[in-house]
């Protein structure tokens, strides 16, 4: 006779006697277990886990002087469009960019439909375009 001892999630613990052909079918149901979350986890393993577990991964683009100078500007321009937005405004663009909600996501919170989210989207980038092009004027 063989033990298999199972833990519980509470803490808690239960000890079964079975069989040694239970026993050697249990022990390969628990390979065969070990084994799949293995590969499903190497396959769906997002960059955000392994930040969280402190590996970064380093830019390798090289940017020329020009070009860091570029998009530094473009990013300050760009700040500066949003001055002209509304707070409303503004939230929803922190939502949709920076928390990368979907637009259903941010629908179904204040209560409307997808199109409303997607056109209040619409107005904003014509409005930050509408800014950009005033700036570099």
């Amino acid at each position: 006779m063989q033990v298999i001892i199972y833990k519980f999630v509470d803490g808690t613990t239960n000890t079964v006697e079975v069989t040694e052909d239970i026993y050697l079918i249990h022990l390969q149901l628990m390979k065969e277990e070990i084994s799949n979350n293995r590969r499903e986890t190497r396959r769906h393993t997002s960059l955000y886990y392994f930040t969280d577990m402190g590996i970064d991964f380093e830019d390798k683009r090289t940017e020329s002087p020009l070009e860091l100078y570029i998009r530094k500007e473009n990013i300050a321009s760009i700040r500066k469009a949003m001055l002209y937005l509304t707070d409303k405004r503004r939230d929803l663009v922190r939502k949709f960019y920076y928390e990368e909600m979907t637009m259903r996501q941010i629908a179904s919170q204040e209560g409307v439909s997808h199109t409303a989210i997607s056109q209040r989207m619409k107005t904003i980038r014509k409005r930050l375009q509408k800014e950009l092009r005033d700036c570099s004027i």
